[in-house]
């Protein structure tokens, strides 16, 4: 749009910014396609795309393989304190595919109350996140 355009009370669009809301508001098969079709494109800003529109709930679009693989590089505690801000449908996914003796210690935090720890629990999300960023950079699980 041009800057006359804008001017004259249309609107300006930063077109990057307005791709990533929207990526953040589609479902998972839709984002898929999408980044998909740009990836064939643009292999650069798909990869970008995909890093700025993660969130931690982002993790739970992975497959079961992506995601145990993701789990397991995770401390039981920063599990535990993460899990405990998810839906117990999460929960119970995430516990399930890791080891028996790394699902009970994150159980273990997990069943504490938490409520007063609202900050370190979005850390621990924020760890895990983080992880999964690199991961997906090193191509060790991949997202959408």
């Amino acid at each position: 749009m041009s800057q006359n355009n804008a001017e004259n009370g249309g609107i300006f669009i930063n077109g990057k910014k307005q791709v990533v809301e929207l990526l953040q508001r589609m479902d998972a098969s839709d984002k898929s396609k999408l980044l998909k079709n740009i990836r064939l494109k643009n292999p650069t800003l798909a990869k970008e795309l995909t890093e700025e529109c993660l969130s931690f709930e982002s993790i739970w679009d992975l497959n079961d393989e992506s995601l145990k693989t993701l789990l397991s590089q995770t401390k039981p505690a920063i599990l535990g304190l993460a899990l405990s801000l998810c839906h117990v449908k999460n929960q119970r996914r995430a516990l399930s595919l890791i080891s028996r003796e790394m699902a009970l210690k994150a159980f273990d935090i997990l069943q504490k109350d938490l409520t007063s720890n609202r900050h370190e629990c979005l850390k621990a999300q924020q760890k895990i996140l983080e992880l999964a960023m690199g991961l997906n950079r090193s191509r060790i699980i991949q997202f959408y």
